[in-house]
């Protein structure tokens, strides 16, 4: 892929950079306006709550996760592992649909039976979108791979936090103050989970575009006693024998410049 075509964007070295500022930054505005919300303001902003689907931080969960999938599928219309990463763009897609509508917090409401098939569907989508992204991780630049890596661990931890906190009980044993503590970790979590993804799959992406192809090099060519030309090596010289072991300024003071002056070497 020519690097022409991305002449003037930032390298992926630099988006991860970037990615890495993004993400720590939009984390702790989200912790701090959502402490200050639930603590002082008596969580009279919604638009402000970070466990709010429809909260600006909520929405910038989703547009996170939307940025994941269209990463992914601009890996597979411009890179290798077209399909796989086709798979994982759809896989993202259903999850920030899932996001954005909170379909997963309506489980529990369900019949038994569609209780129990959509929980699994749901933990199957995780699981599928868990190992195309490892699968993606393994194969990205150095950069990218810390960014992937780093935001599937905050995603892990995100989910570590939201089971503990429904095992002790959150917002009715432990006040109000663990619990505003407790959703803000897990949202930031989250939140800066998915960002660092996204960032690196737009490293990667870059990654890609920015490798060079090295030139097509074809096998030095030797005569044989038949006469017919046969590759010799890779690598292998074609000069006559005793040519390589000399300079060239060496080779011109001994052939052509004893020409132009009329000098002969004696033997």
């Amino acid at each position: 892929m020519s690097e022409t075509r991305f002449r003037g964007w930032p390298s992926d070295r630099a988006l991860a950079r970037w990615g890495w500022v993004l993400a720590v930054v939009v984390v702790a505005l989200q912790t701090a306006t959502h402490l200050v919300n639930v603590l002082v303001l008596d969580q009279r902003r919604h638009w402000l709550d970070a466990a709010v689907d429809a909260s600006v931080f909520g929405r910038t969960n989703t547009v996170a996760i939307g940025l994941c999938a269209l990463f992914a599928a601009v890996g597979a219309a411009r890179g290798d592992h077209k399909a796989r990463r086709l798979l994982l763009s759809i896989t993202l897609v259903l999850l920030a649909v899932d996001d954005a509508t909170g379909l997963h917090d309506r489980i529990r409401d369900l019949p038994r039976n569609s209780e129990l098939a959509a929980a699994m569907t749901f933990a199957l989508l995780l699981g599928l979108a868990l190992v195309l992204l490892v699968r993606e991780a393994r194969g990205a630049p150095r950069v990218a791979r810390r960014l992937i890596v780093a935001g599937l661990f905050a995603l892990g931890l995100a989910v570590a936090v939201r089971i503990v906190g429904a095992a002790a009980d959150v917002g009715r044993g432990i006040g109000e103050t663990k619990k505003a503590l407790g959703v803000a970790a897990e949202q930031g979590l989250d939140l800066g989970g998915w960002l660092l993804v996204a960032a690196g799959l737009a490293s990667a992406v870059l990654g890609e575009a920015y490798s060079p192809s090295p030139p097509p090099q074809g096998p030095a060519f030797t005569a044989t006693l038949t006469g017919k030309p046969e590759p010799e090596s890779m690598t292998a010289a074609t000069l006559p024998d005793g040519a390589a072991k000399t300079s060239r300024r060496s080779r011109y003071a001994t052939t052509r410049l004893p020409r132009l002056t009329g000098f002969r070497r004696t033997p």
